[in-house]
């Protein structure tokens, strides 16, 4: 299913400039600047589809919209798309929900690519045994474990805890039936995996700081 949103007679010229703290853009469904790493950017395909572009790597102008689930749901409610794109466009109805997973696609590409560096181990032994030598960077349990007294155990012991999906697909990335505790190596992969989730978890508006930072 797809709605399509006729461009607007009015059309504000989106803000891209740069501060003194760096970088803004303008949020199409609030209107407040903000930085671009609290926000996703947006293109028009050829076919006048509107497309995200978490990557920020796609051609054509963007548009940017605060990376939560409720902007994104404002601004096709408000046929923003339309106005930035100064043009009729294509929004497919799904495109909150669509967006949801493809946040959680990089935060699982994130840890598969520290899995495959030998940097994340899974296993709760393996968890403790990585606390103990301070080597965790980051923790992250499955939604299941989420009230259990074993991830209480691992908290305040030196690495950074964050709670993230089921642990059917979290085993999935360590050809497993499921993972519950995983510990990625402290370095710039357990900063890349905290920053996926982070963003997944803001978009769903169930974000909250790390414990254990």
């Amino acid at each position: 299913m797809q709605v399509a949103v006729e461009s607007a007679a009015t059309i504000p010229t989106p803000v891209m400039h740069d501060r003194a703290d760096g970088p803004v853009r303008t949020c199409l469904a609030t209107g407040q600047e903000q930085s671009p790493d609290d926000m996703i950017r947006f293109v028009v395909a050829p076919d006048g589809r509107i497309v995200p572009d978490l990557a920020r790597k796609l051609p054509g102008r963007g548009m940017w919209v605060t990376a939560t689930r409720a902007a994104v749901e404002q601004a096709i409610a408000r046929k923003a798309f339309a106005r930035g794109a100064r043009r009729a466009v294509v929004v497919d109805a799904d495109l909150p929900e669509r967006l949801e997973g493809l946040l959680r696609d990089r935060a699982l590409e994130a840890l598969a690519l520290a899995r495959r560096a030998g940097a994340a181990v899974n296993g709760f032994a393996k968890v403790e045994e990585r606390l103990r030598s301070q080597r965790a960077g980051l923790v992250v349990c499955a939604e299941e474990a989420r009230t259990s007294d074993s991830r209480a155990k691992l908290v305040g012991r030196g690495g950074a805890v964050v709670d993230f999906i089921d642990a059917a697909s979290l085993g999935r990335v360590f050809g497993r039936d499921d993972a519950t505790y995983i510990s990625v190596a402290a370095g710039p992969l357990a900063g890349r995996v905290a920053m996926e989730i982070g963003r997944w978890a803001v978009y769903r508006g169930a974000a909250g700081k790390a414990v254990g930072v």
